[in-house]
């Protein structure tokens, strides 16, 4: 008996009973939880660089979100944001990606069924740009499978536009979108395509094909709904864009009337560097040059394009708007040119 002590006391010095008998216990539930973000890039930080980042991503709900670039993948993630927080990412090069937002206490329950919103965003190492992400639109047991046969980001869109339901890369094939089985999707596709000057993409275009709008539904004996995307040619209907030449030595912030929508959002203005120029989408056909606005920390009023050199936006337009060196606003200049100028 005295011998059996000797041993036992021995392995308990070891530590050999406690990897046995306690091998299942061994960092209790917060392991367990923590292995879901096993092999994530940096988890929890990322491509976080509140120095560096140029991409602001704002939370809109009251709880943690994870940010992921194209799809919900340990490969692909990007960080994570606190509630109702903002967090400033670097991507690794300059072009457009796909942000997709996930709810974090719905990924732990759901993983890739949870939540999602998906968000077609520019990218630029020197121009600042701002999204926000309220992850609460997509989720289920079913799937919506997309394939992408054409050349085009395309956005996937509720048909009233209220709803984006999903952004798909161009030619990307079986993009996998979570939905709730039994409910109806009806949608619209907004086709887009990068827009460059001087080989750097700076902007979208939009068109669109009504003829392949649809309804997506999966159903209990038909659990994925497959969309193919066929191919088209949207360059006939080019949204106009703007090019702002900044010729003077400061740094101009742009914003189109009250709406500051010249990044294509509403939560943002552009800001283009002295001596630089920069392609901006986000304009309506029917948009009047004359609504677009310069600040700049050194100028005591802002200045405007003059209603002299007014002209009423049209598909197939780009715009190009000097900023003189003078900086005096009534020597500011439009001219429009022919879109097709810039898909060389």
């Amino acid at each position: 008996m005295k011998k059996m002590l000797k041993i036992l006391a021995l392995l308990l010095a070891t530590g050999f009973i406690i990897g046995v008998i306690g091998c299942d216990n061994v960092g209790g539930d917060k392991d367990k939880t923590d292995s879901i973000y096993d092999g994530f890039t940096n988890y929890p930080t990322g491509r976080v660089d509140p120095n560096n980042g140029r991409l602001t991503i704002n939370n809109t709900i009251a709880t943690e979100v994870l940010l992921f670039d194209g799809k919900v993948d340990k490969n692909t993630y990007l960080g994570t944001v606190s509630s109702l927080g903002s967090v400033r990412i670097k991507m690794p090069e300059q072009k457009f990606y796909t942000i997709v937002a996930v709810q974090k206490s719905n990924y732990e329950e759901r993983r890739e069924q949870a939540a999602q919103f998906n968000s077609l965003t520019y990218y630029s190492d020197t121009q600042p740009y701002t999204i926000s992400v309220s992850p609460s639109t997509m989720w289920g047991a079913g799937n919506w499978v997309f394939n992408n046969n054409t050349n085009y980001w395309v956005q996937v869109k509720k048909a009233d536009l209220s709803q984006n339901y999903a952004v798909i890369q161009p030619k990307a094939q079986r993009v996998i979108v979570p939905i709730t089985i039994g409910e109806i999707y009806d949608y619209s596709l907004y086709f887009s395509r990068e827009l460059k000057y001087n080989g750097v993409i700076v902007a979208l275009v939009e068109g669109t094909d009504s003829k392949q709008n649809n309804t997506a539904q999966a159903t209990i004996d038909n659990p994925t709904f497959t969309t193919p995307i066929n191919d088209i040619d949207a360059s006939a209907s080019i949204k106009p864009s703007v090019l702002i030449k900044n010729d003077s030595n400061k740094t101009v912030r742009v914003y189109y009337s009250q709406t500051q929508k010249t990044n294509g959002t509403p939560s943002g203005d552009f800001v283009v560097v002295g001596g630089q120029r920069q392609i901006i989408s986000g304009f309506e056909s029917g948009d009047n040059t004359s609504n677009i606005n310069f600040s700049a920390g050194a100028w005591t009023t802002n200045k405007q394009v003059p209603a002299s050199q007014g002209k009423v936006m049209e598909i197939n337009k780009v715009y190009e708007i000097t900023i003189p060196i003078n900086e005096d606003a009534s020597q500011i200049t439009v001219v429009d040119v022919d879109a097709s100028i810039y898909y060389k």
